[in-house]
């Protein structure tokens, strides 16, 4: 993301607030790095260790987001230096 965002998430690492951090960081900038369609439909829940949880809110969509799910993990993986390295795409029924 930038500098400022580096120094901030190695302050964050190793603290009980960790992935909590880093997906309030994501979901403020959701639109901007999955696109505005996509967002529109999914949105990051949660991440536990390094592994990214993806809410898929309407299930019409479930495959089509599962489908660009290593587009998704390269580019996620890229913007937090590796803090997310899998995705676990879901839709809450």
């Amino acid at each position: 993301m930038d500098r400022a965002f580096d120094i901030l998430f190695s302050l964050q690492r190793g603290t009980s607030r960790h992935g909590l951090w880093v997906v309030e960081c994501l979901k403020g900038s959701w639109p901007r790095l999955v696109g505005d369609k996509l967002a529109a439909i999914c949105r990051p829940a949660n991440l536990k260790d390094t592994v990214l949880t993806v809410e898929v809110t309407d299930g019409a969509w479930l495959d089509t987001v599962r489908g660009l799910q290593a587009e998704l993990q390269d580019k996620l993986s890229s913007v937090t230096g590796g803090e997310v390295k899998k995705l676990k795409i879901f839709h809450k029924s």
